[in-house]
């Protein structure tokens, strides 16, 4: 047909099409985005990143492209030879097509190429062939890609070319013919074979050839991956491996490599069996050597296990406890005192002035209650952090006032709205953690808009234009001037008097920013002047791995306030998953066996300005990328003083710590191989569940220090076991930052373990009527976190209960705080109170339920329960509501009077 007699021209046509849509909208959101990064002086890393990605794009595609256009060549010229038509020019097409996915496949992976130029030496050395890790870590990975490549290619080669010559032998019956659907298609096999053997048997052998020579590499390759080998009761290679898969891969790579110049060598002298013979004896050696594998592993390794594979173990043992800086652990014993003296408290009040009572998620609906005062504000995230007040560092709980635009009402979400008017949040609230008011609600160190400070905190730029859930764009400094906060029944106005974000000083950028959002309402808007500035990717968890997307980063950032300005400190880390020898485990979605926590990234709250600190210079994947982005990384000690008194050891990084440590701590490969001495998570019960207890910071003093630290700890309980065995804490404090404790107990001493408390609690008869009478009386109990506190050479345990209305819009209400110390148990109005009570300086309050009862009381209550129940059987809802209302007014007078009989809230 004529329309087909141009086919390249129409092609040409399209791709030419598809080219200049697709450029129109890439090229100036690539503008965009280099603007962006040249706005925070990081344009070089923008334009590495950039290079690598172009250059391997450019490189794996036009290879792929010139492979698959010859193979097309070479398949075309056969076909004329035999007579055959000529192909359509979809396979054309289709060439272009896979060309561009190979590219932008292996252009994703520039951060492999990167490493490997500027990789940097671990200075240790594998145990099985002496390599420097860096050979894994570097080198391996970069091989493994260039060759998977070549794979790749080839096979794609092979396919388009097998596809070419098989069209001569597919026949299409009925309607429709080999270029529209339709029809029935059928093939014949045995014709085909045979046209390949008259026309195309040099180029599909070649094919095959290349291919058997690239197995044989990655056969040759994959005697190093035998050091990731999870096979057996060793990561890495074990005693099977090492007589088996070793020799099996040694004797693969060679027979492929053989193999392979056979059948390249039959492009001269044609005969099938130089093809057949050495495919079949890979597939015969592979399944013999699985074979012998298995047999070897069962008859000769499992019957004398432990002496095969200690050395192996050992090897596993070592690497695991290095990869995670388990090795840098200074570990000692801790002998538990079964006394709470008065010495205890008055040797570590840093400790006992900072227990922590408020537990994140009641603290949080307080917070939300109390203190957005508009609906388009809201607390996200509460965390924990430490600040000198009077003098002493004090443990504080702080979220910060942000946005949120989708509260308003939906007439109120227009554009101008959106991307003008509300652009920030406002300030933040903080409250020390163990302080109550008399009302059961946190006494506050900075509340209120603008910032109320009583502690000398001071916030005087409050405002957010980065944070955690800004997530639109925003344009200030317009002719619409911004909210900035509400001030009673009217609202505060103001204009934008930082630098952060792109200046929209002409046309060009307006169009650019117009076309990278799809959003024709920039360039269009009056207000929008050469002033303004459009400032977007402003939540901390796009804005840091935008500019370094080879970091891992924590799940939460948290928010600082440091010389009267609000910062983000958020945390991020280093990762492989080619370390020799060390387990891997799962973090952040990918299974790694390294882990370093090398950078801590600081963003402006109100500008936006993002620095890249390295904490851990020492760390070789931080060196090799400083090696290749040298504008982007300061040094850890050009932080500002005040922000490095903030630095926390990050939640992330010790939980895959602590993880590890369950059973790496046992050093001695016997004692691991049969899991003596193996720990565990301990649980804990939270919210109405039975939950892992997860590490918390607190302040304390360690044994035989003398000034309180702000730290992690994990407890650890045995295996199989609830007694407390021991825990690990990870400091924070400057000079010591980044220092990990284990203190172990007594094996031959029952210290009590989380659950164990838990259970003694829940056995107190005194604190079961207590809850079962607040319960009963219409509102929740809220049992907080149970947190293990050392103090001393005692460990103390305290549970801090809540109270909260089931009404709509009721504050959790701090009640009572439990604390238990060895075998006793007491709930007290406030954490001193009960602090006195155990260590013997003060009696416990009159007996409970609702501590202020009395024996006729206790029956009034029990009565007007009964009733109610009865009520409610009936049907008679008045009478039932009139009996619940008068029996928490009895708890309610009861607890009055109780408080009124105790000091020192």
């Amino acid at each position: 047909m004529r329309g087909n007699r141009h086919p390249w021209k129409r092609l040409l046509r399209w791709l030419v099409a598809v080219l200049a849509l697709y450029g129109s909208v890439a090229l100036p959101s690539l503008y965009g985005d280099f603007l962006w990064f040249a706005a925070l002086d990081y344009e070089s890393v923008f334009l590495t990143i950039l290079a690598y990605w172009l250059g391997l794009f450019v490189l794996t595609a036009g290879i792929s492209a010139l492979v698959l256009y010859g193979s097309y060549r070479i398949a075309t010229q056969n076909l004329q030879r035999s007579g055959a038509r000529p192909p359509p020019w979809r396979y054309r097409a289709a060439i272009i097509v896979l060309a561009v996915l190979i590219g932008l496949v292996y252009a994703s992976a520039w951060d492999t190429v990167l490493r490997f130029i500027h990789a940097t030496s671990f200075d240790i050395a594998d145990p099985i062939s002496g390599l420097d890790v860096a050979f894994y870590v570097y080198t391996l990975p970069f091989l493994n890609l260039i060759v998977g490549y070549l794979v790749v290619v080839t096979a794609a080669g092979l396919g388009l070319s097998m596809a070419l010559y098989g069209r001569e032998f597919v026949a299409t019956t009925g309607q429709g013919d080999e270029e529209s659907a339709g029809g029935t298609v059928t093939y014949d096999p045995w014709a085909y074979v045979s046209y390949l053997r008259a026309y195309a048997y040099t180029h599909i052998v070649s094919y095959i050839g290349v291919l058997l020579v690239l197995l044989g590499v990655l056969f040759f390759l994959d005697r190093y991956e035998l050091l990731f080998s999870p096979r057996g009761v060793v990561f890495g290679m074990g005693a099977t491996d090492r007589a088996v898969f070793l020799p099996l891969l040694g004797l693969l790579t060679v027979t492929s490599l053989l193999g392979g110049l056979v059948v390249l060598a039959s492009r001269w002298m044609p005969d099938a069996r130089a093809v057949y013979v050495p495919i079949a004896l890979l597939i015969g050696f592979l399944l013999l050597g699985h074979t012998a594998g298995a047999v070897y592993q069962e008859f000769v390794v499992e019957p004398d296990e432990l002496n095969k594979e200690e050395q192996y173990l050992e090897h596993e043992i070592k690497f695991t406890n290095r990869a995670y800086a388990l090795d840098r652990i200074e570990e000692r014993q801790f002998p538990v005192s079964d006394t709470l003296t008065r010495g205890h408290i008055d040797d570590n009040p840093g400790t006992i002035d900072n227990v922590r009572l408020w537990d994140p998620r009641p603290l949080l609906t307080t917070y939300n209650e109390l203190q957005i005062f508009r609906t388009y504000y809201q607390f996200t995230d509460v965390d924990i952090d430490r600040y000198e007040v009077d003098g002493q560092k004090t443990q504080v709980m702080v979220s910060a006032r942000e946005l949120e635009f989708q509260a308003l009402p939906p007439e109120s979400q227009t554009w101008v709205n959106r991307h003008l008017v509300y652009t920030h949040g406002f300030g933040v609230a903080m409250s020390p953690v163990s302080s109550v008011t008399a009302d059961g609600l946190p006494t506050f160190y900075i509340k209120d808009i603008p910032p109320q400070s009583s502690a000398g905190i001071n916030v005087t730029q409050p405002r957010i234009y980065y944070g955690e859930t800004t997530t639109d764009y925003a344009i200030v400094n317009t002719n619409t001037r911004e909210l900035d906060y509400p001030s009673g029944g009217q609202n505060v106005y103001t204009s934008y008097k930082g630098d952060g974000g792109i200046l929209l000083d002409s046309a060009l950028r307006e169009l650019v920013y117009s076309i990278k959002f799809l959003d024709p309402r920039i360039v269009l808007s009056d207000s929008v002047t050469s002033e303004s500035r459009l400032q977007f990717h402003r939540d901390i968890q796009t804005r840091a791995p935008t500019i370094a997307p080879f970091l891992e980063y924590d799940r939460d950032p948290y928010v600082v306030a440091s010389n009267g300005k609000l910062y983000w400190i958020y945390d991020a880390y280093t990762t492989t998953d080619t370390y020799p020898y060390s387990d891997r485990v799962r973090f952040k979605g990918d299974r790694v066996n390294y882990v370093r926590n090398s950078v801590k990234v600081v963003v402006d709250a109100h500008t936006g300005e993002t620095t890249y600190y390295v904490a851990e210079p020492d760390d070789p994947l931080i060196r090799t990328y400083r090696k290749a982005f040298p504008g982007l990384f300061k040094d850890f000690e050009e932080m500002p003083a005040g922000l490095r008194q903030h630095v926390r050891y990050p939640e992330d990084a010790f939980r895959v710590q602590a993880q590890q440590y369950l059973t790496y701590h046992m050093k001695d490969p016997r004692v691991f191989y049969n899991k003596e001495d193996a720990w565990r998570i301990p649980n804990e019960v939270a919210r109405g569940a039975e939950l892992p207890m997860d590490p918390y910071y607190i302040i304390m003093t360690f044994p035989g220090a003398d000034d309180p630290e702000f730290v992690m700890i994990q407890p650890y309980i045995p295996e199989g076991r609830q007694n407390m065995i021991g825990w690990l804490a990870a400091r924070s404090d400057p000079p010591n930052y980044g220092t990990l404790k284990a203190f172990r107990f007594s094996k031959q001493r029952l210290i009590f373990g989380p659950m164990q408390i838990e259970s003694r609690i829940d056995q107190d008869a005194d604190i079961s009527q207590q809850i079962t009478l607040w319960s009963q009386a219409g509102s929740s109990v809220i049992r907080g976190n149970l947190l293990a506190i050392p103090i001393g050479d005692t460990i103390i345990y305290v549970e801090p209960l809540f109270l909260e209305s089931r009404e709509q819009g009721a504050l959790p209400e701090l009640k009572r705080v439990i604390l238990v110390h060895g075998d006793r148990v007491t709930m007290q109005p406030s954490l001193e109170r009960a602090i006195a009570v155990q260590a013997g300086v003060a009696s416990p309050a009159a007996p409970s339920p609702g501590a202020g009862l009395s024996p006729a009381e206790l029956d009034r209550a029990r009565t007007l329960y009964d009733e109610a129940q009865a009520a409610l059987q009936r049907g008679d809802f008045e009478t039932y509501a009139q009996k619940i209302s008068a029996l928490g007014e009895l708890l309610e007078a009861s607890d009055a009077q109780q408080e009124g009989n105790t000091t020192g809230r």
